[in-house]
């Protein structure tokens, strides 16, 4: 799996509360879509939820959600959820982390993911 780091959103975030990523300018949809993966770097404290906005604009005005995920409570280090990224993606995008109060986190996109 390739990470470039244009493209990550969250790099091995230590996690306090509630977090957001610096808006990543896209230039739309894909073809075929990228994966958006979350990995679990130290184990969570909380049941985490990671929301992926869209918008036109760069201050996520009028943002639209492209996914809503939920990891498992107190999920463990090396915990994974991939997923192709949702069609719909506009210029710019941003990642918030929810409800965990500590562990460690990175959400970013690939072209390609590992199979277990």
């Amino acid at each position: 799996m390739i990470i470039d780091t244009l493209n990550t959103f969250h790099w091995k975030r230590e996690l306090s509360g509630n977090v957001s990523s610096d808006v990543m300018v896209t230039s739309g949809d894909a073809d075929p879509n990228l994966w958006l993966v979350v990995r679990v770097d130290k184990a969570l404290t909380g049941t985490a939820l990671i929301n992926v906005y869209t918008s036109d604009t760069e201050n996520i005005a009028n943002p639209v959600l492209l996914h809503g995920i939920t990891l498992p409570a107190n999920a463990p280090a090396g915990y994974e959820y991939k997923v192709r990224l949702a069609n719909g993606v506009k210029r710019y995008t941003r990642a918030n982390v929810n409800n965990a109060t500590a562990g460690t986190i990175s959400v970013f996109l690939t072209s390609g993911i590992t199979s277990k």
